[in-house]
């Protein structure tokens, strides 16, 4: 009898040695399944980002691309067509006198020349890899002079700090952001005056975009008028940084972005 008792306590502890061996095995499982399928779905959200980011840069090509075409054609009607009108007039005149107006010839052959210098430029700005090429102030700048020489306000950028490199991809949607909320000060804030500021800090670089506008209540921003500037929040998420806009009925529109260099 006790024999049979002893054995059936062995046989217990055997039982139970293999439940726990079996649930240990089971937790080890379920531990090793969870961990793969949190590396699978963060592995399927790192392919997500790098996608939207992808899509973001390639968006942000032909929207710079887009809006380099627009301006092109403005400037060719404005100016170039202008100039050249005029030049043609004075080519007429001088070819209806009898005596030749040397004076006028000059002023002709500067029209001409004015012409052609216009079309240089903008023959450089049709470049793709102008952006690359340029630092993102100088890149700024020039579509400030743009805006100014275009007579539709004043505009002026300024930089503090040591500038630093910025990684070509990242500076183009930067870029794009910038652009993206002059356009928008152009188009809905009446304003006279835009100051763009670079700071270029350690590990990060600030850009604030100012405007004596009309400004607007920070309500609008969920609303139809708002898809713009919540372009612009959500591009420098996109790119590892952020961006603030501040701005009050009266008293203009403040948009600050800050992001890192790599």
């Amino acid at each position: 009898m006790p024999d049979k008792f002893y054995d059936k306590e062995i046989y217990i502890l055997i039982l139970i040695g293999i439940s726990v061996f079996l649930i240990v095995v089971s937790l080890l499982v379920f531990i090793i399944l969870y961990y793969q399928k949190k590396r699978f779905q963060h592995k399927e959200q790192l392919v997500a980002k790098e996608k939207e980011y992808t899509q973001q840069l390639l968006e942000s090509k032909l929207e710079i691309q887009e809006q380099t075409f627009n301006t092109i054609s403005s400037e060719i009607h404005d100016n170039v067509g202008q100039i050249l009108s005029l030049a043609k007039v004075q080519l007429n005149i001088i070819a209806q006198r009898n005596v030749l107006d040397l004076a006028l010839l000059n002023e002709a052959k500067e029209s001409v020349g004015k012409a052609m210098a216009d079309l240089r430029d903008i023959a450089k700005s049709l470049s793709s890899s102008r952006i690359q090429h340029s630092s993102l102030f100088d890149a700024t700048q020039h579509e400030l002079q743009r805006i100014q020489c275009a007579g539709l306000l004043n505009a002026i950028a300024v930089q503090k700090g040591d500038e630093v490199k910025i990684a070509d991809q990242k500076k183009l949607i930067i870029y794009r952001i910038i652009q993206e909320s002059l356009q928008n000060i152009i188009k809905h804030s009446k304003a006279s005056e835009i100051d763009v500021e670079f700071t270029y800090q350690k590990d990060q670089i600030n850009i604030t975009i100012a405007d004596n506008g009309k400004g607007f209540d920070s309500s609008e921003l969920a609303g139809k008028d708002g898809q713009g500037l919540q372009s612009i929040m959500n591009r420098a998420m996109m790119i590892g940084g952020f961006a603030s806009i501040e701005s009050q009925p009266g008293n203009g529109t403040t948009i600050t972005i800050t992001s890192p260099y790599e």
